[in-house]
Protein backbone atom coordinates (compact mmCIF):
# COMPACT_ATOMS: atom_id res chain seq x y z
CA UNK A 1 0.00 0.00 0.00
CA UNK A 2 1.48 3.32 -1.11
CA UNK A 3 1.37 6.33 1.18
CA UNK A 4 1.76 6.90 4.89
CA UNK A 5 -0.08 4.61 7.26
CA UNK A 6 -2.48 6.27 9.64
CA UNK A 7 -5.10 5.41 12.21
CA UNK A 8 -8.53 6.87 12.95
CA UNK A 9 -9.76 7.68 16.43
CA UNK A 10 -12.59 9.34 18.27
CA UNK A 11 -11.48 11.68 21.03
CA UNK A 12 -12.86 14.09 23.59
CA UNK A 13 -10.88 16.92 25.06
CA UNK A 14 -9.80 16.25 28.66
CA UNK A 15 -11.83 17.83 31.43
CA UNK A 16 -14.38 19.00 28.87
CA UNK A 17 -17.35 17.64 30.80
CA UNK A 18 -19.86 14.89 30.03
CA UNK A 19 -21.63 16.91 27.33
CA UNK A 20 -18.51 17.72 25.33
CA UNK A 21 -18.86 16.82 21.68
CA UNK A 22 -16.48 14.06 20.54
CA UNK A 23 -14.45 14.56 17.40
CA UNK A 24 -12.90 12.27 14.80
CA UNK A 25 -9.15 12.43 14.29
CA UNK A 26 -6.39 11.13 12.05
CA UNK A 27 -3.60 9.70 14.20
CA UNK A 28 -0.06 10.00 12.84
CA UNK A 29 2.46 8.63 15.31
CA UNK A 30 1.72 10.32 18.63
CA UNK A 31 -0.13 13.22 17.02
CA UNK A 32 -3.89 13.44 16.62
CA UNK A 33 -5.18 15.74 13.90
CA UNK A 34 -8.78 16.90 14.13
CA UNK A 35 -10.34 15.49 10.97
CA UNK A 36 -12.62 18.47 10.40
CA UNK A 37 -9.70 20.92 10.62
CA UNK A 38 -7.48 18.77 8.38
CA UNK A 39 -10.26 18.41 5.83
CA UNK A 40 -10.91 22.16 5.82
CA UNK A 41 -7.21 22.93 5.27
CA UNK A 42 -6.99 20.36 2.48
CA UNK A 43 -10.10 21.68 0.72
CA UNK A 44 -8.93 25.29 1.00
CA UNK A 45 -5.62 24.40 -0.64
CA UNK A 46 -6.67 21.74 -3.12
CA UNK A 47 -10.43 21.86 -3.59
CA UNK A 48 -11.70 18.69 -5.19
CA UNK A 49 -13.83 15.97 -3.67
CA UNK A 50 -15.04 16.29 -0.10
CA UNK A 51 -15.35 13.61 2.56
CA UNK A 52 -18.93 12.52 3.18
CA UNK A 53 -18.45 13.23 6.90
CA UNK A 54 -15.80 14.74 9.16
CA UNK A 55 -17.46 14.58 12.58
CA UNK A 56 -17.40 10.83 13.19
CA UNK A 57 -15.79 7.60 12.08
CA UNK A 58 -19.27 6.15 11.80
CA UNK A 59 -20.01 8.78 9.18
CA UNK A 60 -16.84 7.90 7.27
CA UNK A 61 -17.82 4.23 7.24
CA UNK A 62 -21.11 5.03 5.54
CA UNK A 63 -19.17 5.73 2.33
CA UNK A 64 -15.87 4.08 3.17
CA UNK A 65 -14.91 3.08 -0.37
CA UNK A 66 -14.94 6.74 -1.47
CA UNK A 67 -13.66 8.19 1.80
CA UNK A 68 -10.58 6.02 2.36
CA UNK A 69 -8.61 7.15 -0.73
CA UNK A 70 -9.51 10.75 0.09
CA UNK A 71 -8.22 10.26 3.64
CA UNK A 72 -4.95 9.08 2.10
CA UNK A 73 -4.80 12.29 0.05
CA UNK A 74 -5.44 14.40 3.16
CA UNK A 75 -2.64 12.62 5.03
CA UNK A 76 -0.26 13.18 2.11
CA UNK A 77 -1.24 16.87 2.10
CA UNK A 78 -0.65 17.21 5.85
CA UNK A 79 2.82 15.72 5.50
CA UNK A 80 3.81 17.75 2.45
CA UNK A 81 2.58 21.06 3.82
CA UNK A 82 3.69 20.21 7.35
CA UNK A 83 0.29 21.44 8.45
CA UNK A 84 -0.39 21.54 12.19
CA UNK A 85 -4.04 22.56 11.90
CA UNK A 86 -6.08 20.93 14.65
CA UNK A 87 -3.10 18.94 15.96
CA UNK A 88 -2.74 17.73 19.53
CA UNK A 89 -0.75 15.05 21.32
CA UNK A 90 -2.93 11.93 21.25
CA UNK A 91 -2.06 10.90 24.85
CA UNK A 92 -3.38 14.25 26.09
CA UNK A 93 -6.87 13.47 24.79
CA UNK A 94 -9.53 11.08 26.09
CA UNK A 95 -9.88 8.13 23.72
CA UNK A 96 -13.46 7.12 23.10
CA UNK A 97 -14.58 3.96 21.27
CA UNK A 98 -13.61 4.59 17.64
CA UNK A 99 -17.06 3.73 16.29
CA UNK A 100 -19.73 5.31 18.46
CA UNK A 101 -23.21 3.79 18.51
CA UNK A 102 -22.81 0.92 16.03
CA UNK A 103 -26.05 -0.71 15.00
CA UNK A 104 -24.99 -4.26 15.84
CA UNK A 105 -22.14 -5.86 17.77
CA UNK A 106 -21.50 -9.55 17.05
CA UNK A 107 -19.31 -11.64 19.35
CA UNK A 108 -17.87 -15.07 18.58
CA UNK A 109 -18.19 -17.65 21.37
CA UNK A 110 -15.50 -20.30 21.94
CA UNK A 111 -13.53 -19.65 18.76
CA UNK A 112 -10.05 -20.77 19.92
CA UNK A 113 -9.34 -24.41 20.76
CA UNK A 114 -7.57 -23.53 24.01
CA UNK A 115 -10.58 -21.48 25.10
CA UNK A 116 -13.00 -24.29 24.18
CA UNK A 117 -10.96 -26.72 26.27
CA UNK A 118 -10.64 -24.45 29.32
CA UNK A 119 -14.37 -23.71 29.37
CA UNK A 120 -15.20 -27.42 29.22
CA UNK A 121 -12.83 -28.07 32.14
CA UNK A 122 -14.39 -25.17 34.04
CA UNK A 123 -17.89 -26.60 33.63
CA UNK A 124 -19.14 -23.67 31.56
CA UNK A 125 -21.07 -25.89 29.17
CA UNK A 126 -24.67 -27.01 29.87
CA UNK A 127 -25.25 -30.50 31.21
CA UNK A 128 -26.68 -33.07 28.81
CA UNK A 129 -26.34 -33.39 25.05
CA UNK A 130 -23.20 -33.24 22.92
CA UNK A 131 -20.55 -30.68 23.74
CA UNK A 132 -18.74 -28.56 21.15
CA UNK A 133 -15.11 -29.62 21.30
CA UNK A 134 -13.70 -27.35 18.59
CA UNK A 135 -14.36 -29.62 15.62
CA UNK A 136 -15.13 -27.22 12.78
CA UNK A 137 -16.43 -29.63 10.16
CA UNK A 138 -19.64 -30.48 12.02
CA UNK A 139 -20.73 -27.04 13.22
CA UNK A 140 -21.12 -23.36 12.33
CA UNK A 141 -19.85 -20.15 13.94
CA UNK A 142 -21.59 -19.32 17.22
CA UNK A 143 -22.29 -15.60 17.52
CA UNK A 144 -24.15 -13.58 20.12
CA UNK A 145 -25.11 -9.91 20.27
CA UNK A 146 -23.79 -7.49 22.87
CA UNK A 147 -25.49 -4.17 23.56
CA UNK A 148 -23.70 -1.26 21.81
CA UNK A 149 -24.25 0.84 24.94
CA UNK A 150 -21.62 -1.33 26.70
CA UNK A 151 -18.83 0.32 24.67
CA UNK A 152 -16.12 2.11 26.61
CA UNK A 153 -12.91 3.92 25.77
CA UNK A 154 -9.52 2.25 25.74
CA UNK A 155 -8.50 3.87 29.03
CA UNK A 156 -11.86 4.18 30.79
CA UNK A 157 -12.56 2.69 34.21
CA UNK A 158 -14.91 -0.29 34.34
CA UNK A 159 -17.27 -0.64 37.29
CA UNK A 160 -17.80 -4.09 38.78
CA UNK A 161 -21.59 -4.57 39.09
CA UNK A 162 -22.81 -4.68 42.67
CA UNK A 163 -22.74 -8.14 44.20
CA UNK A 164 -20.82 -9.74 41.33
CA UNK A 165 -17.70 -11.75 42.19
CA UNK A 166 -16.67 -13.40 38.90
CA UNK A 167 -15.72 -10.64 36.48
CA UNK A 168 -13.54 -12.02 33.70
CA UNK A 169 -11.45 -10.84 30.76
CA UNK A 170 -11.51 -11.85 27.09
CA UNK A 171 -8.94 -10.14 24.85
CA UNK A 172 -10.11 -10.00 21.23
CA UNK A 173 -9.63 -8.43 17.81
CA UNK A 174 -12.60 -6.49 16.46
CA UNK A 175 -13.47 -5.34 12.95
CA UNK A 176 -15.77 -2.63 11.64
CA UNK A 177 -17.98 -3.08 8.59
CA UNK A 178 -17.45 -0.45 5.89
CA UNK A 179 -19.72 -1.81 3.17
CA UNK A 180 -23.33 -2.89 3.51
CA UNK A 181 -24.19 -6.42 2.42
CA UNK A 182 -26.34 -9.53 2.69
CA UNK A 183 -25.31 -13.15 2.01
CA UNK A 184 -21.65 -12.22 1.76
CA UNK A 185 -19.38 -15.09 0.82
CA UNK A 186 -16.29 -15.61 2.96
CA UNK A 187 -13.97 -15.12 -0.01
CA UNK A 188 -15.42 -11.62 -0.55
CA UNK A 189 -15.89 -10.72 3.11
CA UNK A 190 -12.79 -8.56 3.51
CA UNK A 191 -14.19 -6.22 0.85
CA UNK A 192 -16.77 -5.27 3.49
CA UNK A 193 -14.24 -4.64 6.29
CA UNK A 194 -13.06 -1.07 6.87
CA UNK A 195 -10.57 -1.77 9.63
CA UNK A 196 -9.58 -3.54 12.83
CA UNK A 197 -9.44 -2.63 16.54
CA UNK A 198 -8.36 -3.99 19.92
CA UNK A 199 -11.22 -4.89 22.23
CA UNK A 200 -12.14 -6.91 25.32
CA UNK A 201 -15.33 -8.89 25.86
CA UNK A 202 -15.50 -8.33 29.62
CA UNK A 203 -17.76 -10.98 31.14
CA UNK A 204 -19.76 -11.57 34.31
CA UNK A 205 -19.49 -15.32 34.92
CA UNK A 206 -21.83 -15.06 37.94
CA UNK A 207 -24.73 -14.58 35.54
CA UNK A 208 -23.54 -16.31 32.37
CA UNK A 209 -24.92 -19.69 33.45
CA UNK A 210 -28.15 -19.15 35.41
CA UNK A 211 -28.64 -21.40 38.41
CA UNK A 212 -32.36 -20.53 38.41
CA UNK A 213 -32.77 -21.65 34.76
CA UNK A 214 -30.42 -24.65 34.43
CA UNK A 215 -32.14 -26.04 31.34
CA UNK A 216 -31.36 -22.90 29.34
CA UNK A 217 -28.04 -22.15 27.74
CA UNK A 218 -25.92 -19.07 28.38
CA UNK A 219 -27.54 -15.84 29.56
CA UNK A 220 -25.74 -13.52 27.15
CA UNK A 221 -27.45 -10.40 28.49
CA UNK A 222 -26.50 -10.95 32.12
CA UNK A 223 -23.13 -12.42 31.28
CA UNK A 224 -21.97 -9.78 28.81
CA UNK A 225 -23.97 -6.56 28.56
CA UNK A 226 -23.10 -4.50 31.62
CA UNK A 227 -22.05 -0.87 31.30
CA UNK A 228 -18.48 -0.41 29.97
CA UNK A 229 -18.03 -4.17 29.40
CA UNK A 230 -16.84 -3.57 25.83
CA UNK A 231 -13.74 -1.35 25.95
CA UNK A 232 -12.51 -0.78 22.39
CA UNK A 233 -9.71 1.16 20.73
CA UNK A 234 -7.76 3.32 21.16
CA UNK A 235 -8.14 3.59 17.40
CA UNK A 236 -9.29 1.90 14.22
CA UNK A 237 -6.54 0.77 11.83
CA UNK A 238 -7.73 0.69 8.20
CA UNK A 239 -7.66 -2.79 6.70
CA UNK A 240 -5.18 -1.69 4.04
CA UNK A 241 -2.58 -1.10 6.78
CA UNK A 242 -3.03 -4.46 8.53
CA UNK A 243 -0.64 -6.84 6.80
CA UNK A 244 -2.21 -10.16 7.83
CA UNK A 245 -5.16 -10.11 10.19
CA UNK A 246 -4.74 -13.88 10.55
CA UNK A 247 -1.30 -13.61 12.15
CA UNK A 248 -1.47 -11.04 14.95
CA UNK A 249 -0.67 -11.65 18.60
CA UNK A 250 -3.39 -11.11 21.20
CA UNK A 251 -2.04 -10.39 24.66
CA UNK A 252 -3.59 -9.53 28.01
CA UNK A 253 -2.16 -8.77 31.43
CA UNK A 254 -3.79 -8.17 34.81
CA UNK A 255 -1.65 -6.08 37.16
CA UNK A 256 1.30 -6.79 34.87
CA UNK A 257 0.95 -10.59 34.93
CA UNK A 258 0.41 -12.19 31.51
CA UNK A 259 -2.90 -14.05 31.40
CA UNK A 260 -3.52 -14.44 27.65
CA UNK A 261 -0.97 -14.77 24.89
CA UNK A 262 -2.48 -16.08 21.65
CA UNK A 263 -2.53 -15.41 17.93
CA UNK A 264 -5.30 -14.84 15.42
CA UNK A 265 -3.88 -17.73 13.40
CA UNK A 266 -5.57 -19.96 16.02
CA UNK A 267 -9.14 -18.97 15.10
CA UNK A 268 -11.50 -21.90 14.60
CA UNK A 269 -13.77 -19.79 12.40
CA UNK A 270 -12.10 -16.88 10.59
CA UNK A 271 -13.57 -13.39 10.65
CA UNK A 272 -14.55 -13.94 7.00
CA UNK A 273 -16.51 -17.06 7.93
CA UNK A 274 -18.21 -15.20 10.75
CA UNK A 275 -19.25 -12.46 8.33
CA UNK A 276 -20.63 -15.05 5.90
CA UNK A 277 -22.61 -16.73 8.68
CA UNK A 278 -24.10 -13.54 10.16
CA UNK A 279 -24.93 -12.03 6.77
CA UNK A 280 -26.82 -15.17 5.76
CA UNK A 281 -29.47 -14.11 8.29
CA UNK A 282 -29.49 -10.33 8.34
CA UNK A 283 -28.05 -7.42 6.42
CA UNK A 284 -24.76 -6.08 7.70
CA UNK A 285 -24.76 -2.30 7.91
CA UNK A 286 -21.83 0.10 7.88
CA UNK A 287 -20.52 0.56 11.39
CA UNK A 288 -21.49 -2.92 12.58
CA UNK A 289 -18.81 -4.55 14.74
CA UNK A 290 -17.53 -8.12 14.88
CA UNK A 291 -15.49 -9.18 17.92
CA UNK A 292 -13.92 -12.38 16.67
CA UNK A 293 -13.30 -14.51 19.75
CA UNK A 294 -10.81 -14.84 22.60
CA UNK A 295 -7.83 -17.13 23.06
CA UNK A 296 -7.09 -19.37 26.03
CA UNK A 297 -6.22 -17.92 29.42
CA UNK A 298 -9.47 -16.37 30.63
CA UNK A 299 -10.00 -16.17 34.39
CA UNK A 300 -12.74 -18.78 34.39
CA UNK A 301 -10.19 -21.40 33.38
CA UNK A 302 -8.37 -21.06 36.70
CA UNK A 303 -11.23 -19.56 38.76
CA UNK A 304 -9.27 -16.32 39.01
CA UNK A 305 -11.30 -13.16 38.63
CA UNK A 306 -11.04 -9.39 38.60
CA UNK A 307 -11.10 -7.40 41.83
CA UNK A 308 -11.62 -3.71 42.50
CA UNK A 309 -8.38 -1.89 41.79
CA UNK A 310 -7.07 -4.39 39.23
CA UNK A 311 -5.64 -3.01 35.99
CA UNK A 312 -6.27 -4.93 32.77
CA UNK A 313 -4.15 -4.26 29.68
CA UNK A 314 -5.30 -5.63 26.33
CA UNK A 315 -3.22 -5.51 23.15
CA UNK A 316 -3.55 -6.79 19.60
CA UNK A 317 -0.43 -6.55 17.47
CA UNK A 318 -0.36 -3.30 15.51
CA UNK A 319 -3.80 -2.21 16.71
CA UNK A 320 -2.92 -0.54 19.99
CA UNK A 321 -3.01 -1.29 23.71
CA UNK A 322 -5.85 -0.55 26.12
CA UNK A 323 -5.51 -0.04 29.88
CA UNK A 324 -8.65 -0.29 31.98
CA UNK A 325 -8.92 -0.10 35.76
CA UNK A 326 -11.74 -1.83 37.60
CA UNK A 327 -13.58 0.18 40.22
CA UNK A 328 -16.49 -0.33 42.57
CA UNK A 329 -19.90 0.54 41.16
CA UNK A 330 -21.12 3.81 42.61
Amino acid sequence: MNGTTFKLATFAKPNAGPNAKPFAAIVLGEQAVDLAAAHAAYRAARGGQALSATDSIFGLLEDWEANFPLLQEIVAFLEKERSTAGTAAAPSLRALPPVLRPGKMFYAAQNFQEHVDEMIRAGMTPAGGPKFTGEKSTTLPYLFLKAPSTLAGAFDDIAIPQGMKKIDWEAEIALAIGKRGKRIKAERALEHVAGFMTTNDVSCRDLQIRSDRPALRSDWLGGKSHDNFAPMGPWLVPRAFVGDHMNLFIRLTVNGAVKQNGNTSQFIFTPEEQIEYASSMLTLETGDIFSCGTCGGVGQGTHTFINVGDVMETEVEGLGKMRNKFVAEA
